[in-house]
């Protein structure tokens, strides 16, 4: 009797063991799966080339980089705004296919898992709304980002809708083409007192 209920035991014990790591196993994977889940979807593309995606088309036309950019009001000869790192200029075109779209999200990333917003600084130019895309038509936009000149090379541009459900949103993923070598390039002729609205693609 004795042996039988030790046996019983035991069992139970290793039992709720086996339960309680399958379900501390579960608790640890639901979120990478949930995170997975609520991802909008990509397309990927380099520069140079149309991006598709069921909501919208990109193309990069052009990326630049600059030390400093020219302040929004030239009233009182205003000092450029600087940097302690390198600001890259990403100009596209972009149209969208069904209805008009909003491109809510702009974000550079880089290897490492680093990410960097658009128009970093208000008083600049860059920090102009961008227009509402729409069927049919390719409109310009101009993207600014502010990041350390050693984040430069294998940058990405992530364009996306955005929207309430992320899940059911579309994004374009764009190689920006920025090797070491051409990351060098950038930074050795990087201007100051860069206008954005001096050019456009």
């Amino acid at each position: 009797m004795n042996v039988r209920k030790v046996l019983l035991k035991g069992g139970a014990g290793i039992g709720g063991t086996a339960l309680l790591a399958g379900a501390m196993w579960l608790h640890s994977f639901l979120p990478e799966v949930r995170a997975t889940a609520l991802e909008p979807i990509r397309n990927g593309g380099t520069i140079g080339e149309e991006v598709r995606n069921r909501d919208f088309s990109v193309r990069v036309e052009k990326v630049e980089a600059a030390r400093s950019l020219a302040p929004n009001l030239s009233l009182g000869d205003p000092p450029p705004i600087g940097t302690e790192g390198i600001y890259l200029i990403v100009r596209v075109k972009a149209t969208s296919h069904r209805e008009p779209v909003d491109l809510r999200t702009a974000d550079l990333e880089t290897p490492g898992g680093y990410t960097f917003e658009k128009d970093p600084r208000g008083g600049s130019a860059s920090a102009r709304a961008q227009p509402t895309l729409q069927p049919m038509i390719w409109s310009a936009a101009t993207f600014v980002f502010e990041l350390p000149e050693k984040r430069l090379e294998g940058a990405h541009l992530v364009l996306g809708a955005g929207g309430l459900l992320p899940q059911l949103s579309a994004e374009a993923d764009i190689d920006l083409g920025i090797t070491g070598k051409r990351a060098d390039e950038l930074i050795k002729g990087a201007p100051d007192r860069y206008d954005i609205r001096a050019d456009t693609p």
